[in-house]
């Protein structure tokens, strides 16, 4: 961790996932987590960049008639998207990513083979490869103590390993959460959460403004952290 906190490469690297490393995401492991602030808006503007004349949306996938997909997106080859749902606010999902009926994906970026279930709510959050949630998922990007919540404007402080906090700048954040972690329903995350790789988070759990060690288990609105014995 250098002196201005953890570095996203610490938590989450981006060049593990060949599409985002295609579009130059990985210059932005090596930079700390809280310089960043806005992490999704930023692979977003390198990957348009990185697309140039290219479509935002890669033939080989499939978005559903009935859902909304804004022009401020990027969408990787082999993605799925299905009915009801809507991807908007520069969000990039990376390659083979399957958002599933009635959700909901904005200001966010999901790394490849990513699922995302029936009825999730993403906002302001970055995930990793290889992750699953289940039905319901809800990240919270905002704290309730601002005054106009339509409006937020007190930044988000997300959570150290010490225990200690660091503000990101932005009045929006939810979480950055690490490779191959899986979720069970009614799963609420963030704002503030940083959750590392091969984590589980169990059914009906809350993960608010907490760091949560690569391969933990956490259960309950509490967050009681157990470490697994080896990779689940």
């Amino acid at each position: 961790m250098s002196s201005a906190g953890p570095l996203l490469g610490e938590v989450l690297r981006l060049s593990d996932d060949p599409f985002l490393k295609e579009l130059g995401a990985g210059v932005l492991e090596a930079q700390p987590i809280a310089s960043i602030g806005d992490i999704s808006g930023a692979v977003y503007e390198l990957a348009r960049a990185a697309l140039g004349d290219r479509p935002n949306i890669h033939p080989d996938a499939y978005v559903s008639p009935r859902a909304n997909v804004g022009e401020d997106v990027v969408i990787g080859p082999g993605v799925r998207v299905h009915e009801y749902s809507t991807v908007r606010g520069r969000t990039v999902l990376s390659s083979h990513v399957h958002v599933g009926y009635g959700c909901e994906v904005s200001r966010s970026l999901v790394g490849e083979h990513s699922v995302l279930s029936h009825r999730a709510t993403v906002g302001c959050a970055v995930i990793g490869r290889y992750c699953y949630f289940s039905a319901d998922l809800l990240t919270a990007s905002c704290l309730i103590t601002n005054t106009d919540m339509l409006r937020p404007d007190k930044p988000i402080a997300f959570a150290l390993p010490d225990g200690g906090r660091m503000s990101t700048g932005q009045p929006k954040w939810s979480a950055v959460v690490g490779d191959h972690v899986r979720a069970g329903s009614r799963v609420t995350v963030g704002p503030g959460a940083v959750i590392n790789a091969r984590s589980l988070l169990e059914a009906n759990a809350s993960v608010a403004t907490v760091w949560v060690p690569a391969n933990s288990r956490v259960q309950g609105p509490a967050h009681q952290i157990t470490l697994l014995g080896g990779n689940p």
